[in-house]
């Protein structure tokens, strides 16, 4: 009997045991499941928050480039650019853990502009103009979505490091992430990102190279091009590369920089390098000069600065030639002046190479016909005659208005032989700079 104890004794036990380890695979199964669940949800909400602010900044781009037009199809563009922003970040904001009384107010503005661009849409397919009502009604719209661009961003900064949605949410949706997602200090936030190209920078107009003139010239030639273009014969052949562009390639040794020279011509194509360490010895102005005088040097007369942006030790200067006051942003040279050693470390001509040619500015109509064209709540600040890349394809003649309103700069191109607005970009603020878009 005793024995027959110790049996059953041994099967409870067994049985305890066998039941301890199923019950720990399925926990540890679930565990697994449960975090990979958690880092799947979390991964979704982020990327919805990234859409949302990226498409509400696009939206005040396209509110504040509204007012600042008058061309009936810009316009058209741009207010169904709005409707589209408004639709997408409809979607990805319900997708966030955000409490009822915050999704509303973004709903209930979100739905607003969305309404009033879709009547605008259908006023302007019928043929009529905004009205001053219009235009003031688009006005306190862009004041309300600055201010929640400046919210949003502020949690970008915060939501692309550590900060995870989930453990600031709790079950009932209410979060610290909701609660103070629209109650940040708009002046401490900016969108965190920089582009270093002026009006046009990346306009090359034709699939055939028609801006190198000359015979070929021979690897000893180039050689001798790039000795002279940066002052020592520390220079290195690594070889000919065939592409849209025949180049020889060389290392400056003593400056650490790759340059190309094209076989056809023998025009310098290309400079990359670091800038270096240290303080600067130079300005900004001094920059400049650096630059054109640079491009002088490589044979490329009356290049003149139209676009300058300083970042840290290196200052990036956009090069366009100017001949009779105009402007020809078609040939755009890209280049890039260390301030510490006052020495050219980045060139980039394949738009010159590309595009230039002899052109002549045409006109039918006068700059001050053309300024009529504008919207009147802008203030011209600068006139330019120029010639621009076309949207589409090839080049037009366009009168170039720097304007401002408010606290915004616009580059506004009218075509100086239809008055029609050929192009329009605005200056973004960032932490680090300017861009254009």
């Amino acid at each position: 009997m005793k024995k027959n104890n110790n049996n059953w004794l041994y099967i409870l036990v067994s049985i305890l045991s066998a039941s301890t380890i199923v019950f720990l695979c399925l926990f540890l199964s679930f565990s697994v499941a449960s975090n990979k669940y958690r880092q799947t949800l979390e991964n979704n909400y982020k990327k919805n928050f990234y859409e949302v602010a990226s498409n509400i900044n696009d939206m005040e781009i396209d509110i504040s480039k509204i007012v600042a037009t008058k061309d009936r199809g810009v316009v058209s563009t741009l207010l169904n650019s709005l409707h589209s922003n408004v639709n997408l970040t409809l979607a990805n904001v319900n997708q966030l853990p955000i409490t009822y009384d915050k999704l509303t107010n973004i709903n209930m503005l979100l739905n607003k502009i969305g309404g009033f661009s879709q009547s605008l849409i259908e006023k302007v397919f019928d043929g009529d103009a905004l009205s001053d009502e219009d235009y003031t009604q688009i006005n306190n719209i862009h004041t309300s979505v600055l201010s929640l661009k400046y919210d949003i961003n502020n949690y970008y900064v915060k939501v692309h490091s550590d900060f995870e949605i989930l453990a600031n949410a709790d079950s009932k949706g209410a979060s610290d992430f909701s609660s103070s997602l629209l109650n940040t200090e708009s002046a401490n936030s900016k969108v965190p990102s920089l582009i270093y190209d002026g009006p046009f920078s990346e306009s090359v107009l034709n699939k055939e190279v028609v801006g190198l003139s000359g015979e070929d010239i021979s690897q000893g030639q180039a050689l001798d091009l790039a000795k002279k273009l940066f002052e020592t014969e520390d220079v290195s052949y690594q070889g000919l590369v065939s592409g849209k562009f025949t180049t020889y390639n060389f290392y400056v040794n003593r400056d650490g920089l790759n340059v190309a020279i094209t076989k056809k011509g023998g025009l310098l194509l290309s400079v990359t390098s670091y800038g270096s360490s240290g303080q600067n010895t130079i300005d900004a102005n001094e920059g400049v000069k650096v630059a054109e005088n640079f491009a002088r040097t490589v044979g490329l007369d009356n290049m003149y600065s139209v676009w300058t942006q300083a970042c840290g030790n290196i200052l990036y200067v956009n090069l366009a030639p100017i001949v009779n006051s105009c402007i020809y942003y078609s040939d755009l040279v890209k280049v890039k002046v260390d301030l510490v050693s006052s020495r050219v470390v980045g060139w980039e001509a394949t738009n010159y190479a590309t595009n230039h040619k002899s052109r002549v500015f045409t006109s039918s109509i006068t700059f001050r016909e053309a300024e009529q064209n504008l919207s009147s709540i802008l203030k011209v600040e600068e006139r330019n005659y120029t010639i621009i890349p076309d949207k589409y394809v090839g080049e037009v003649s366009a009168y170039e208005f720097i304007c401002s309103w408010k606290n915004y700069t616009y580059y506004i191109y009218i075509n100086s032989n239809t008055g029609a607005e050929a192009n329009i970009l605005r200056v973004i603020d960032t932490d680090n700079g300017e861009l254009l878009e």
